[in-house]
């Protein structure tokens, strides 16, 4: 299996002692997700409220055996991929600044009651989760 980064930031992934396990460089092109905003003609508070509008995310066909490190933003325009993953248990500095990850969420798992995912869920090279 190969992973690779589409977001603009260093993915460190770190085990319960907060040793790295592996780390991945930024993308020179990362993954984004154009947003156009109107307004709808209400404001809340003096404040205008907009309707916005994302499109879908610049993302490589899936390819097979490899995995692909986006943000959850792209995860959410592409619900009908199996093969994107999301850092998640993040850990941050004193100033809260994210530092590392702890594991990756798969973006269109299905999740079956007691949080496993389904034994049908697809993921790149054709395997299924282990449930």
């Amino acid at each position: 299996m190969r992973v690779v980064n589409l977001t603009p930031h260093v993915v460190t992934v770190v085990d319960e002692r907060s040793r790295v396990i592996r780390r991945w460089p930024g993308a020179s092109r990362p993954a984004r997700v154009e947003a156009v905003r109107v307004p709808v003609g209400l404001e809340v508070a003096g404040v205008p409220l907009m309707a916005e509008k994302r499109t879908r995310a610049d993302l490589p066909e899936p390819q097979e055996g490899v995995w692909f490190i986006v943000s959850s933003v792209v995860v959410c325009a592409h619900p009908e991929r199996r093969d994107l993953l999301v850092p998640s248990d993040l850990v941050r500095d004193g100033s809260g600044v994210v530092t590392a990850c702890r594991s990756f969420v798969v973006g269109g798992a299905p999740v079956r009651v007691g949080g496993r995912p389904s034994e049908d869920t697809p993921v790149p090279g054709g395997e299924k989760v282990n449930a």
